[in-house]
């Protein structure tokens, strides 16, 4: 007989509910996951009914009249009800997992945004290991290729035991790293800058204690290319800023991307994570009213170390002077930040008891309130870039929490292994584990708290930032007012009158793409560039005229803010509760299907003759 059309294609439908905006905006991701599971589980009972009808009613041969049989005796049409609710607990379970994560607008494969500014970044390579990356990284043509961390792995296991390399090895894993074709065509094509993390700098997790620390950034910027006689070798830490002009229709926007150093100064016993001397240039580079530039010091100034000079005698601190940032450090338009760890994931209690060694900046909460508390004291609009984790993720927490507009911060890691490499290939675990890990890991595994449930791509991957500055998404005042829009308040003005002052919006956008090795968008955001402005002074200012509801205090208590620091017992156990369900249960799940409709196929195919002689006694 002709296969009916619910024999084929029963999986591919399950999208379709995404390609409809409509329908996204309409529906939140559970709901329509939700739909899918249970359109598809229905889809595949049908199926089955229809094998079973195939069965009973004599495609395997069975002859005529053999439906009769003993009383008490069950044939397979009495599976049936089994069947089905087994069918549908295993596609409400697998259509779940695969695509009730699946994030919502998400561009076309082919889809490039239109920028002034482009970064592609990315963090976790592996210098010993294929790297499938580089040809989707130069398809984007990007102005600069940012590395968040571990470029390379200078240590490793041995004999299950994690040691250090050695110098030969950590200097010659780089010369590995600059060798590779697709990445050396890169490093022609456009500017390479960095920072690191812990594996380049020389150890898992290692941090100030580090004693090879000196070795290690020496050879980080002989592979960024920094001239051997340049000032910034002399400077405690790789941190570094770089500023980017004459950007825009009219060439008068602007950008700055920072890097921060969070290896060199980490002290995690004493909570310290960036050092005196690297908050300073930050309040600088952020342009925060009051700050000094470059180069000038003060008794108040004095780092907590002084080095020595070459007679032994100690001398004062200057930090060292770096000409592209001395002679640019007015204010800019937007403040790309680049941290090797996760600023916002608000996850370390969820995987402190899952994974080892995660790090982020919750650790360091004195230091992640303090980086707060600069972002919006220099009035600049900031997106965060992070790194470290082994999986991709955009977090985005909402305004009046962490900040007072919306804390965005766009995570690319594992450009060349992702979390499921970390699964050992011995009795083929690897292999077994990708065949239950969707690309795509499930929102609900996570508490609804803040923005815990979001997607996470854990796959192979890199990041991009599109700046635009064109005018779709904000106002502009007239031609005249550019120069006082272009930039938020200078340094020059005092705190008092930056408050008093209505900043101008300035137009444009900056799009977030998290993108697979085959340069498919898998995750992406958009951001309004007059989104990301604000102060809390302002903010109380807006509650007091009765335009939104809470002042910035009353604000922060929202349940919409709460953190990892409000979850309750219970909502800690869910995430390796349901991460456990997940893994035992579909394979359980599916084998017992699997058993029960081979027992049952046996009981319908057998020999005919049996039937006959049954019949005649």
């Amino acid at each position: 007989r002709e296969a009916p059309p619910s024999h084929v294609a029963l999986a591919p439908r399950v999208s379709r509910a995404w390609a409809d905006p409509a329908r996204r905006s309409r529906k939140s991701h559970a709901t329509v996951g939700w739909t899918d599971a249970r359109r598809d589980a229905g889809r595949v009972v049908r199926f089955i009914r229809l094998a079973e009808s195939d069965l009973v009613t004599g495609v395997l041969a069975r002859p005529q009249g053999s439906r009769e049989t003993r009383p008490g005796r069950r044939t397979m049409t009495h599976k049936s009800t089994t069947l089905c609710v087994l069918a549908l607990l295993s596609c409400i379970l697998r259509a779940g997992v695969a695509h009730g994560s699946r994030p919502a607008g998400v561009p076309p494969p082919a889809h490039l945004d239109r920028a002034d500014l482009r970064f592609a970044f990315g963090s976790c390579s592996r210098h010993d290991k294929p790297q499938s990356v580089w040809g989707a990284v130069r398809a984007v043509a990007p102005d600069a290729f940012v590395w968040l961390g571990d470029v390379i792995y200078a240590d490793g296991k041995v004999n299950g035991t994690r040691a250090y390399g050695g110098n030969e090895r950590h200097r010659a894993a780089f010369e590995t790293q600059l060798e590779h074709p697709e990445y050396a065509a890169l490093a022609r094509e456009t500017k390479i800058v960095g920072t690191w993390d812990d594996h380049d700098f020389g150890f898992n997790n290692a941090g100030a204690e580090w004693e090879e620390k000196p070795f290690a950034k020496q050879v980080f910027l002989d592979f960024l290319g920094v001239p051997a006689d340049s000032p910034r070798r002399e400077r405690a830490g790789v941190y570094a800023h770089h500023t980017f002009r004459n950007l825009g229709r009219d060439k008068n926007r602007s950008a700055r991307l920072i890097l921060l150093d969070t290896r060199f100064h980490q002290r995690l016993e004493r909570g310290e994570l960036l050092g005196e001397d690297q908050w300073r240039w930050l309040e600088r580079a952020l342009g925060v009213p009051g700050s000094r530039r470059v180069g000038t010091t003060s008794a108040d100034d004095a780092p907590s170390h002084a080095p020595s000079g070459s007679d032994g005698a100690s001398r004062e601190y200057r930090e060292p002077f770096i000409e592209s940032e001395e002679s640019d450090d007015d204010p800019v338009d937007v403040v790309i930040i680049g941290s090797s760890i996760q600023v916002h994931a608000e996850t370390q209690k969820l995987v402190d008891g899952l994974f080892e060694g995660v790090e982020s900046w919750n650790e360091f909460p004195n230091e992640k309130k303090r980086l707060l508390d600069l972002v919006e004291r220099s009035r600049a609009r900031v997106v965060f870039l992070s790194g470290d984790v082994h999986h991709a993720e955009i977090i985005a927490s909402p305004p009046r929490c962490a900040l007072p507009y919306e804390l965005v911060e766009i995570t690319s890691s594992g450009m060349t292994h992702g979390i499921l490499d970390e699964v050992p290939k011995k009795h083929g675990l690897r292999a077994f584990v990708r065949l239950l890990i969707p690309a795509f890991l499930p929102r609900w595994l996570w508490p609804d708290v803040g923005g815990l449930q979001r997607a996470r791509f854990i796959h192979r991957n890199w990041g991009e930032v599109a700046i635009d500055f064109g005018d779709d998404d904000a106002s502009e005042t007239d031609a005249a007012d550019d120069d006082a829009r272009a930039s938020p308040s200078p340094a020059a003005k005092s705190v008092a009158a930056a408050k008093s002052e209505t900043k101008a919006s300035v137009a444009g956008s900056i799009v977030l793409n998290i993108r697979g090795d085959d340069g498919v968008v898998k995750i992406s955001k958009r951001v309004a560039l007059s989104a990301l402005e604000g102060t809390w002074a302002e903010v109380d200012a807006a509650a007091a005229r009765g335009e939104i509801e809470h002042g910035a205090a009353e604000g922060r208590l929202r349940d919409a803010c709460r953190t990892e620091k409000d979850l309750t017992r219970l909502e800690l156990l869910r995430l390796p509760v349901l991460a456990a369900a997940c893994l035992v249960g579909q394979p359980v799940i599916f084998a017992f299907c699997v058993w029960q409709l081979v027992k049952g196929t046996s009981r319908a195919v057998r020999k005919p003759g049996k039937a006959s002689k049954r019949k005649e006694a």
